[in-house]
């Protein structure tokens, strides 16, 4: 019943902050680490970034021509349905503009996956299969909420650390790799991401992270006719990226952690070369 009570205060509060402002695409994330049988995890933040330059279709940066905006709020809940299976879900809103020009508000895609184990025998080796449903999407709009189809995410992922978040080692590496596929036009995009995790203090209240994104476009579907704005165009989904990334995270208590992220997008094609900052909380309870 408290898991119930606490998803339904959860629906709640982004059904209201949908009145009042609106925000980007749900995007998949792989993870190395399951929750046990009962456990539960809740993860909201906001996400503001901003870039003037862009990386053109020869990987060129050259400037955009307006400085982009783009806010928004991002929600993750991820819980253990058992030892060898875990489901997800995440879902954001977003507030999108560059310059004078026009701004785009609304719903992004919403996921929903299941994640298990790849080593019944230890934590930190995962797979993930997951749902990508569009919501507030418009191909008419330069700036997109999301991919417009329906898609698939499948990863895996793997960490040097072998038990959860508990565990006591100072630092391990996490690696994890997938693809998104969509039944339309976007093409197929492979995602992988590198991470280094460093335990400042004996206790685990206070961690560094380290991390690199790679994101590639198999360039393999049909892009929908683009949007071009200030000469660049607008493609849904083809698109490559390099971007990188260091956090602080602290436990504020039993069930808290409050984490700060800086990041930005070094290398890409058909995309903006912005920074970012993220301030997330994540909460933690067991039913």
């Amino acid at each position: 019943m408290k898991m119930k009570n606490i998803l339904k205060q959860m629906v709640a509060s982004i059904i209201f902050a949908g009145g009042l402002s609106v925000v980007t695409v749900g995007s998949a994330q792989a993870s190395a680490f399951m929750l046990s049988e009962g456990q539960n995890m809740y993860t909201t933040g906001f996400t503001y970034s901003s870039g003037t330059d862009w990386f053109n279709a020869n990987r060129d940066r050259v400037p955009q021509g307006c400085t982009s905006s783009d806010l928004s709020w991002n929600n993750s809940y991820t819980y253990g349905y058992s030892y060898y299976y875990n489901f997800f879900a995440s879902a954001s809103l977003a507030n999108q503009s560059c310059g004078v020009g026009p701004k785009t508000a609304g719903f992004g895609d919403v996921q929903v996956g299941v994640r298990g184990r790849l080593d019944n025998t230890r934590n930190g080796r995962t797979w993930e299969l997951a749902l990508n449903i569009p919501t507030g999407y418009d191909n008419q709009k330069i700036n997109r909420l999301g991919y417009g189809k329906l898609g698939l995410w499948a990863g895996v992922a793997f960490s040097t650390q072998s038990t959860g978040w508990e565990a006591k080692i100072p630092t391990y590496w996490e690696f994890g790799t997938g693809f998104n596929y969509w039944f339309g036009a976007p093409a197929t995009q492979s995602k992988s991401y590198l991470k280094w995790s460093w335990r400042v203090d004996d206790e685990g209240i206070n961690r560094i992270v380290l991390k690199g994104v790679l994101k590639l476009s198999l360039q393999d579907g049909k892009p929908e006719f683009p949007v071009a704005f200030a000469g660049f165009p607008r493609y849904s989904g083809d698109y490559d990226a390099g971007i990188i990334s260091a956090k602080y995270a602290r436990r504020l208590n039993e069930n808290w952690t409050g984490a700060v992220t800086i990041g930005e997008t070094v290398w890409g094609r058909n995309i903006s070369a912005s920074r970012f900052g993220t301030l997330s909380f994540t909460y933690g309870w067991d039913d």
